[in-house]
């Protein structure tokens, strides 16, 4: 999952939308006047004169008109065939791996037309107009760590839990972590379409380490030890970095890795109180200030942008961060070059850090065929397609059969991750569901935190007063 583009807040600000109603036709009778000409031959009849003795037989010949009332059933119009629209970010791998599925789907139901749109570079904004304009579609490509209960509590998207009983479908398939993190108030608003630990695992080049004799990351690896590394493979040429030892990312969410791994946590269980006043989460923000601009390891305040541009030319030895590396870094390797990956370092806590990123597609409550678009979440969330998704798009489905399965259990860029999604929690959720309403602010004191332009404890207190004052604003209504 990348880092958003459009501000959260933004998002928030104008997402508090009714569900859009639908109007259904029905086929009425018709009543129908038709008038009918009938002909009605009247028995002959006998007139007797008596006067004069004469019987005469006078034949008549009458002619009615009758108009009549005709009750006609009108013919049903012929059912209109159900389109899915299937809207998704513009990453041209995803769009291809989605058309072509929605193909397979098609086939194997003929009666559903899957359409996918692609939404804009400003996707949020985007989305947001048509939300309000009820152009949205049935679906859109959503993140549960960006907010899903702040929307599922406007009553903006359809519960699935009707649609689980009536298919008696198997919601243990999944990694519990990644069903929970799928659920507002205990109702299940998604199905995890893929997803990973967080940003918790070390992408290296081993051609780097060996030319500077430093020994390769292992399972045992701590975060000294990674540190200590890192600083010997940070090269100056000339007054100016030249090579960075370490690339780390600056975002709300990238952070939780090491947080959680000092044992540390932006809020408690219950997602009512702020723990940036913590000991241990203020020793996580400090380790990622100190590689920045202590150490001097790491590129500070990077752009997401920035770890493929150093890899790509060689000028990074280690990027700590997620599963979906393997494709982009992987692309980006150069030809004399190689790409490795170790599971993330044990914190002083220890354990490693990190946390369950779901990416999924809640169905809108203004769909007009929510139970076809279900069954189209169900096909996208097979196991087939979990496995085919580390090829295409480079973040596996999130059923424990899609990791357990041969071509991912010796998969060396995917086996890292499994043993983290075991056991790293999910997002941590405000309990009044205000979760996108978070990562905004804090961003902005991060920002002048990795410029070092603030202190470490200046700006955890700031961001302790923020989210505190977040998690004590109600629930967000209709």
């Amino acid at each position: 999952m990348h880092p958003k583009i459009v501000s959260r807040r933004a998002f928030l600000q104008t997402a508090a939308l009714s569900s859009a109603g639908l109007l259904l036709a029905a086929c009425q009778p018709q009543v129908v006047k038709e008038i009918v000409k009938e002909t009605v031959v009247v028995e002959k009849e006998k007139v007797v004169e008596r006067e004069k003795e004469v019987t005469k037989v006078v034949e008549k010949e009458v002619t009615k008109i009758v108009e009549k009332e005709k009750v006609v059933a009108a013919t049903a119009a012929p059912a209109a065939p159900i389109e899915i629209v299937h809207v998704d970010r513009n990453i041209p791998q995803d769009i291809d791996f989605r058309k072509e599925l929605a193909k397979r789907f098609m086939e194997k139901n003929p009666g559903i037309t899957v359409k996918i749109e692609v939404q804009p570079d400003d996707y949020m904004a985007t989305l947001l107009a048509r939300l309000a304009s009820g152009t949205a579609g049935d679906e859109f490509r959503y993140g549960t760590h960006y907010g899903l209960a702040n929307l599922a509590l406007r009553g903006i998207f359809y519960a699935l839990d009707d649609f689980v009983a009536k298919d008696n479908y198997d919601l243990g398939a999944y990694f519990k972590g990644a069903i929970d993190a799928c659920k507002v108030e205990g109702k299940l608003y998604a199905l995890p379409v893929n997803g990973h630990p967080g940003w918790s695992c070390v992408y290296y080049m081993p051609e780097l380490f060996k030319a500077d004799n430093v020994p390769e990351p292992t399972d045992k690896w701590t975060y000294d030890d990674m540190t200590q590394a890192a600083v010997k493979l940070t090269k100056s040429k000339g007054g100016k970095i030249d090579q960075y030892g370490l690339w780390v990312a600056p975002y709300y969410e990238a952070t939780l890795t090491p947080i959680d791994a000092f044992g540390g946590w932006p809020m408690d269980e219950q997602g009512v109180k702020a723990k940036y006043n913590d000991p241990n989460t203020i020793a996580g923000v400090r380790w990622i200030w100190e590689v920045m601009q202590k150490s001097k390891c790491a590129l500070p305040n990077p752009s997401f942008d920035s770890r493929v541009q150093l890899w790509s030319s060689g000028k990074v030895a280690m990027v700590l961060s997620g599963i979906w590396e393997g494709s982009y870094l992987g692309d980006a390797t150069p030809k004399d070059k190689s790409l490795k990956v170790a599971t993330g370092p044990i914190g002083p806590s220890g354990h490693r850090g990190g946390f369950v990123g779901v990416n999924i597609f809640p169905i809108l409550r203004s769909s007009k065929h929510p139970y076809e678009t279900w069954l189209w979440q169900k096909f996208i969330c097979s196991k087939e397609v979990g496995i085919e998704n580390v090829k295409r798009i480079g973040e596996p489905g999130l059923r424990q059969d899609v990791w357990e399965s041969p071509e991912l259990a010796n998969d060396p860029l995917v086996r890292p991750h499994y043993d983290l999604l075991k056991i790293v929690k999910p997002m941590p959720v405000p309990q009044n569901g205000r979760l996108s309403e978070v990562a905004d602010p804090i961003q902005q004191i991060y920002q002048g935190l990795w410029l070092n332009e603030i202190s470490v404890d200046d700006a955890c207190k700031q961001i302790q007063d923020k989210l505190q004052k977040i998690l004590d604003q109600p629930k967000p209504g209709l």
